[in-house]
């Protein structure tokens, strides 16, 4: 896995995105906050992610 230093640059990254994207009165949910961990340790890929949300939502309104 990653060492304490690398976890807690990428838990820094996730935080700055949440502050920005609060401050549009859009703060991430703890679901979100874990793709975007997955996406950055190579779990998952923007690809997938955006992927698997064009189809959630194609079954929701067609």
């Amino acid at each position: 896995m990653y060492d304490k230093q690398k976890e807690r640059e990428i838990q820094e990254k996730i935080r700055k995105v949440d502050g920005a994207m609060a401050q549009e009165g859009m703060p991430l949910t703890k679901d979100i906050k874990q793709k975007l961990y997955n996406c950055i340790i190579g779990k998952s890929t923007y690809d997938s992610e955006r992927q698997k949300i064009i189809e959630k939502y194609r079954r929701i309104y067609g």
